[in-house]
């Protein structure tokens, strides 16, 4: 699953991405075995999260306890705050407004918390781990089934044959940033854990275009 050397791995469009949230949506419940019942939608959940805050896939994601959530209150408008810790470092990122209804779903899902408010969970320093079946299993890993869930889907490669992995996700989050939110290198490197000049390396094209624009009007 690692890139070559100077090259991002393939994102998606967001066309693409609206089509396999829609596509999820139902290809979650279609599992026959109670092991495909369980980490489909678990999948589906862990996808989200990926794309709603750039975390990277792997160590970084798999190992947020729900301790590690928390609401932050910024000019009377609420966020949700993830601290995550990978190969650079631990930090805090903020998630899309959107994330907390995966949150949600994962918190209804999980047995022995469910008995808890969502709020309250927050606020209990509960060390369970985020992505578990119902029954407090954590799985090594999406990847096998996250190819199945290209093929199904038909989104396994680009436009131009690159096949597509769990860490394009993360530069997905990072493509959408630049382009459609404007978000400053600066910021996005905070929230990804990168350099600023990894993210101006891998993301150039994107940002000359940004630069482009601005200056063109």
């Amino acid at each position: 699953t690692r890139g070559e050397k100077g090259r991002t791995h393939p994102a998606f469009t967001e066309q693409e991405v609206q089509q396999l949230l829609a596509f999820m949506d139902v290809w979650q419940t279609q599992g026959r075995l109670a092991v495909e019942r369980e980490i489909r939608p678990l999948l589906r959940d862990y996808i989200e999260m990926l794309l709603y805050t750039g975390m990277r896939h792997g160590t970084e994601a798999m190992g947020i306890c729900w301790n590690n959530v928390e609401w932050h209150t910024h000019k009377d408008v609420r966020y949700i705050r993830i601290w995550v810790d990978g190969k650079t470092g631990g930090r805090w990122l903020i998630a899309k407004h959107a994330a907390v209804e995966v949150l949600k779903r994962l918190h209804a899902r999980q047995h022995d918390i469910q008995h808890l408010a969502f709020d309250e969970l927050l606020t209990q320093r509960v060390t369970h781990k985020l992505f578990r079946f119902s029954n407090g299993y954590t799985p090594h890993s999406f990847v096998g089934t996250f190819r199945r869930l290209m093929r199904d889907s038909g989104l396994e490669k680009t436009a131009d044959g690159q096949n597509r992995t769990l860490y394009s996700f993360r530069h997905t989050y990072a493509t959408l940033e630049l382009l459609r939110n404007s978000t400053d290198i600066h910021t996005l490197s905070k929230q990804m854990g990168n350099s600023a000049a990894m993210i101006e390396r891998h993301y150039s094209k994107l940002t000359a275009t940004m630069a482009a624009e601005r200056l063109a009007s």
